[in-house]
């Protein structure tokens, strides 16, 4: 009989500078994933963020999965002043608290939503900042592990 376990991967930071300033209502798109080696399955995403005035409470960071489904070439999105992506790619949302103190928030993972799956191939994360307020100049970040099942 086969047993399986879960195999976490390295935690590994997907968009950092790329969410500094980030007006509210615009995208900003994270760095390359390259999933095509680990085949990793599912993943957990984590934002952190330390607002400089109280976003409004209940209102969310969106995640969206970008695949490059051919190995080069990214679906179309907006990133900039009026944030878009396709809705097929949205993962979750990071619902905010109205305070200035750190969040750290996380999608994915095994809960209510259920697992978080990732494309089997390369892929940027891209976020819709919906708080009400901009981000900190500085400071802000996602961080992702992915993970798969794994037989031992």
């Amino acid at each position: 009989m086969t047993v399986e376990k879960w195999n976490a991967g390295t935690i590994t930071t997907i968009a950092s500078t790329e969410l500094n300033s980030l007006a509210n209502a615009a995208s900003a798109l994270g760095v390359e994933f390259n999933n095509t080696t680990d085949d990793y399955l599912y993943g957990i995403f984590e934002l952190t963020v330390t607002f400089g005035t109280n976003p409004t409470a209940g209102r969310t960071v969106d995640l969206y999965i970008i695949p490059a489904t051919d190995g080069t070439n990214y679906s179309t999105t907006i990133t900039g002043a009026s944030g878009y992506a396709q809705s097929n790619s949205y993962a979750g949302s990071f619902p905010l608290q109205a305070v200035t103190t750190l969040q750290r928030l996380n999608a994915g993972g095994i809960g209510y939503r259920g697992l978080l799956y990732l494309p089997p191939v390369k892929f940027k994360a891209m976020l819709i900042n919906n708080s009400g307020v901009a981000f900190p100049a500085s400071g802000s970040t996602l961080k992702m592990i992915p993970y798969r099942r794994e037989s031992v």
